[in-house]
């Protein structure tokens, strides 16, 4: 691979298992941008929405009975006059601008990128580290508790379990690969086993390994 790729680490997660702020400490050591929340930003501004009517969609397909409500919030064709409909944004169309917001972005340096199937969109575009986090499902309860104040445990149980429903069919819809397979990433860290701080460091060391051996910042040793 072309040492003028930029290296990208990508972050595949499970909700709960702490990739999220894994990947920001990892860049923010690195000095890596972190690509996350600006990917929905910029679509919205793109796509002429707010941000708000695109957020819950992000990493996820709309089930058939959006899509239905989706086409009854057009309006009727005939009738009485009634206000524009707010822009109507397909999942293609989202997931279209989100690909190529992420390609543009990533051309500009080294960075991590959280989601979105990046390990699949910038394979041959980069030096790539595909890193998934998963963890048991005990531990990704109570992380979700905490993190997002979910009133209690059946009600974290199931924020997890449609998380990670949604996030598999997204992946294999627009992938044809298996979010679980192991085969599309060169490292899986158990949270609930490897503290945060280590995974944080082994990450670091192995993008280190990926910059051009006159790029690194470090004197290497003779074998």
């Amino acid at each position: 691979m072309p040492a003028a790729m930029p290296v990208v680490i990508t972050i595949a997660r499970q909700l709960g298992s702490g990739g999220s702020y894994i990947g920001r400490r990892v860049a923010q050591r690195l000095g890596y941008a972190y690509i996350d929340r600006q990917i929905l930003q910029q679509a919205a501004r793109e796509l002429g929405v707010e941000e708000e009517v695109i957020e819950h969609r992000d990493e996820r397909l709309q089930s058939f009975w959006e899509k239905l409500i989706m086409v009854f919030a057009l309006g009727p064709p005939d009738g009485t006059y009634t206000p524009p409909p707010q822009t109507i944004v397909t999942d293609a169309e989202l997931i279209e601008t989100e690909r190529r917001l992420i390609l543009e972005l990533t051309e500009r340096g080294p960075c991590v990128v959280l989601g979105h199937g990046a390990f699949h969109l910038l394979r041959g575009r980069a030096r790539l580290l595909n890193i998934f986090f998963h963890a048991p499902l005990e531990f990704r309860v109570e992380q979700v508790t905490r993190v997002y104040n979910a009133p209690a445990e059946d009600e974290a149980i199931r924020m997890i379990e449609r998380s990670d429903r949604r996030r598999r069919r997204y992946i294999r819809t627009f992938t044809g690969l298996e979010w679980f397979d192991v085969r599309n990433y060169h490292l899986a860290i158990d949270t609930g086993e490897i503290e945060f701080a280590a995974a944080e460091d082994l990450i670091v060391s192995l993008a280190k390994r990926l910059l051009p051996e006159k790029a690194r910042p470090w004197a290497e040793e003779p074998a």
